[in-house]
C-alpha cells in the first residue's frame, strides 16, 4: 500500500522543488581540465611541473551559424561594436571584411604532415605576470607558450615547435625596441626550414593602466585570464585622412583577419566572455610572414600566471574547433 507523505515545512518543499527544477534543466556540456600546474621551489627559481591525468575531456565542437546570425554579422555597425575594437590610430573599412568569404574560408590544419604544423614564439619574452618570478622566464609568457604547445600536442595531436629566443634582449640586457625587426629573419628561417608549419602564433600578454582591474572570466569554475586577438592593418588614420604604412606592408592582412575573425566567433560561441574584441592597430607586427598568423594577448601584467595558464585549455580547444573541425 502506497503511503502519501504530506510535507508541512515550506522550506523543505521549496528546496525539493528547486532540486527538481535543476534536474529538469537542460545541461550544458562541462569541459574538465586534465592538467594542473604546480610551482616547485628547491632553493632556486620556480619550475613548472605539468601533471598529466587520465583524459576524459571532450573538446567542444562548433554549431554552424544560423542565417540570422550571418545576416547580423554582415551589419558593419554590429561588427565594429561587438567583434572589433579599432585603435584611434587606424581605421577599419567595410571593404576589409567579407563575412561570407571569411566564414567559408578553408582554415583546415593538415596534421598528417611530417614536422611541426604550428610555430609558437614570443616577440616580447620579458612579459610577465603579477606573481611571476623575475629570475625565471618560464613563469611569464614563455611558460604560457610551453603550456599551450603541450595541450595542442597531447590533446589535439598537433605537432608544435616552441621557439624561445629572447628578441627583446641584447647581450643579456632588456631592449624591447627593435624586437620585431630582430625576430623577422629568425622566424623566416624557421619557416623555410620547416615547410610543414601552417600557422604561427606570437604569444604576448597585454599591458594596461595601473587602475585597470585584472581581466578575468571563469571557465569551468577557474579564474581565467581573458585573451585577445590582435591584427595590424598597416594603415594610419590621422585627422580624417587614411595613409598606408608603406614601409611595413602586410600581404596577408586579409588572411590574418579571416583567421582571427573565425577564432573570435568560435571563442564567443564556446567560451562566452573569454575573448575580448579583436584589437586593430596601425602596424603589422609579426603577422606578415605567413598567411595564417596570430598575435595572441593572454591577460595583462595584473593577471596571475595561473590565470594565464588556465586560458590555454580553452584557447587550444578554440584553435582545434576552427582548424580541425572540432575533431
Amino acid at each position: 500500500m502506497n503511503k502519501i507523505v504530506v510535507i508541512k515545512s515550506r522550506a523543505v518543499l521549496s528546496a525539493m522543488l528547486l532540486c527538481a527544477a535543476i534536474i529538469l534543466l537542460p545541461r550544458s556540456p562541462v569541459y574538465v581540465y586534465q592538467e594542473e600546474t604546480v610551482f616547485i621551489k628547491s632553493g632556486g627559481p620556480s619550475k613548472i611541473a605539468v601533471l598529466r591525468k587520465a583524459n576524459t575531456e571532450v573538446s567542444p565542437s562548433l554549431i554552424p551559424l544560423s542565417q540570422n546570425q550571418i545576416l547580423r554579422l554582415m551589419d558593419f555597425n554590429y561588427l565594429t561594436s561587438n567583434i572589433f575594437l579599432t585603435d584611434p590610430g587606424t581605421i577599419l573599412l567595410e571593404s576589409d571584411i567579407d563575412v561570407e568569404e571569411f566564414i567559408n574560408k578553408d582554415l583546415t590544419l593538415d596534421i598528417t604532415t611530417d614536422g611541426p604544423q604550428v610555430l609558437i614564439f614570443h616577440a616580447h619574452s620579458m612579459e610577465m605576470f603579477v606573481d611571476s618570478d623575475p629570475a625565471d622566464p618560464m613563469t611569464g609568457v614563455f611558460g604560457v607558450g610551453a603550456y599551450l604547445a603541450n595541450i595542442l600536442e597531447n590533446e589535439h595531436g598537433i605537432t608544435v615547435k616552441h621557439h624561445m629566443e629572447r628578441f627583446d634582449m641584447i647581450e643579456g640586457r632588456p631592449h624591447r625596441p627593435g624586437s620585431y625587426e630582430r625576430l623577422e629573419p629568425v622566424i623566416k628561417q624557421i619557416l623555410a626550414d620547416n615547410p610543414s608549419i601552417q600557422i604561427v602564433i606570437d604569444l604576448h600578454r597585454d599591458g594596461v593602466g595601473p587602475h585597470v582591474a585584472p581581466m578575468v572570466t571563469y571557465v569551468n569554475g577557474k579564474r581565467t585570464a581573458r585573451i585577445m586577438f590582435v591584427n595590424g592593418l598597416s594603415r594610419r588614420y590621422r585627422r580624417g585622412e587614411i595613409t598606408p604604412v608603406q614601409w611595413l606592408p602586410n600581404p596577408y592582412r586579409r588572411e590574418n583577419l579571416a583567421l582571427s575573425f573565425n577564432l573570435q566567433l568560435a571563442a564567443n560561441q564556446l567560451y562566452p566572455g573569454l575573448a575580448r574584441r579583436i584589437y586593430l592597430l596601425e602596424f603589422r607586427y609579426s603577422l606578415h610572414m605567413t598567411p595564417l598568423s596570430i598575435l595572441l594577448e593572454v591577460g595583462a601584467q595584473n593577471n596571475t600566471f595561473q590565470e594565464a595558464l588556465n586560458a590555454m585549455y580553452p584557447t587550444a580547444n578554440i584553435i582545434a574547433a576552427v582548424m580541425l573541425g572540432g575533431e
